[in-house]
């Protein structure tokens, strides 16, 4: 990789483990936002679920913009607004402002997130180990995203929730070195074509093969976010401090940034699409195990964890390279769709996920979503998605 093209992805990869940061940093927060807020289980998961489906719903619309321009305003402002509405959620007065705030920091992830992955495949595009790059990509922001709730979790439990002002001193100064260090997107990248952006993602929804990639990326996020959000609460009843919640959280992300790294090498032995299939089918045993252990072996079950945590996240950057081979003309779209639209989707599970949590129990939770990931693994791939996997083994 040339000089300068290393240094740009290093910005790249710097900026995308801050905004995911920011992404996890509420999570071993949220029992406490709720005992401040006196709102039950159900209210913060519903909140949280609007937040995140309004924002992230966003994606392709911000990833049809930065298709159109060279410019990185959605880079750098992507990261401007997560640092600075992530600690205004906590000092939020009401459930309201709460909601406003937390969407606000999500809406900059979600202006963040399109631009910038299709900049990596921008950059490398003479390169024909893009899943290798992108799976490194993912992997810092993975890892960003698991050291957020150990970085805000000890913040709070040391120094006050003042403290999490931090991170937009963090954040703000990533953007800088951002800005002055990644340059432009070469004018033959940009997408002159002038057409709708309606049209464009109707003609993606009319892809069958896009649409069993969606289905497959909204199942992962479905697991991820329903760990993230319900794992702090049952911690909470087990005894565990925020910052212990915090360092769980951290092994189960930072293992899914490993995931990334890894999956480039394991999809060289096994296939792409056997890639898929091993991560849908290992989540299931491996909650189950989870659930027996947690109470009476932590040790163990922090181990699963980290595991899980691997098998959720490893097929994330092969998911990206084939939306991204699939609508090759929309890279940041077809990225803001798997990559953003699939949260927002999986996030609008929350309020009945919250419902059966509060109802029954949040481990109930957990057997629903990995129970559905492991149908997925066996349904999920239709014969249009298989030809797709077929030309890209081909290719490689």
């Amino acid at each position: 990789m040339a000089k300068t093209n290393f240094k740009t992805m290093f910005s790249l990869n710097l900026g995308h483990f801050m905004a995911d940061l920011y992404s996890s940093a509420l999570a071993p927060l949220y029992p406490l936002i709720a005992g401040k807020l006196s709102i039950s289980l159900a209210l913060i998961s519903f909140i949280i679920s609007i937040a995140h489906m309004i924002s992230s719903t966003l994606q392709p619309l911000f990833g049809f913009f930065a298709d159109k321009t060279p410019h990185r305003s959605f880079m750098f402002w992507g990261l401007v607004f997560g640092g600075f509405f992530i600690p205004m959620a906590i000092f939020a007065k009401n459930p309201i402002f709460f909601g406003i705030f937390l969407m606000l920091a999500i809406v900059g992830n979600a202006m963040f997130h399109p631009q910038v992955t299709a900049m990596v495949a921008i950059f490398n595009k003479q390169n024909a180990s893009l899943n290798k790059y992108l799976g490194i990509f993912l992997a810092t922001g993975i890892v960003g995203y698991s050291f957020g709730p150990v970085f805000s979790s000890t913040l709070v439990e040391n120094f006050g929730e003042i403290s999490l002002w931090t991170i937009a001193l963090f954040g703000i100064a990533t953007a800088l070195i951002m800005y002055f260090t990644v340059p432009k997107i070469p004018k033959e990248s940009v997408n002159r074509k002038d057409e709708n952006f309606f049209k464009i993602v109707l003609k993606m929804i009319k892809n069958p093969a896009l649409v069993a990639l969606l289905i497959i990326s909204v199942t992962k996020s479905m697991v991820s976010v329903s760990f993230g959000t319900y794992m702090p609460f049952l911690l909470k009843d087990l005894g565990y401090s925020i910052n212990q919640t915090g360092v769980a959280l951290t092994v189960f992300f930072f293992c899914s940034g490993m995931a990334s790294v890894t999956s480039n090498w394991i999809e060289k032995y096994v296939g792409a699409k056997n890639l898929i299939k091993i991560s849908f089918f290992g989540m299931l045993p491996l909650t189950i195990l989870l659930i027996l252990t947690m109470k009476s072996y932590p040790i163990i079950a922090l181990v699963i964890f980290g595991i899980l945590g691997f098998f959720t996240f490893l097929s994330v950057s092969i998911n990206l390279v084939l939306a991204q081979r699939i609508m090759p003309e929309y890279k940041a779209v077809a990225s803001g769709v798997v990559g953003g639209l699939s949260w927002a989707l999986a996030a609008s599970s929350l309020s009945p996920l919250g419902l059966i949590a509060q109802e029954i129990n949040i481990n109930t939770v957990f057997i629903c979503t990995t129970t559905l990931a492991f149908l997925v693994g066996i349904f999920g791939i239709n014969k249009e998605l298989n030809q797709v996997f077929d030309d890209y083994q081909n290719k490689k």
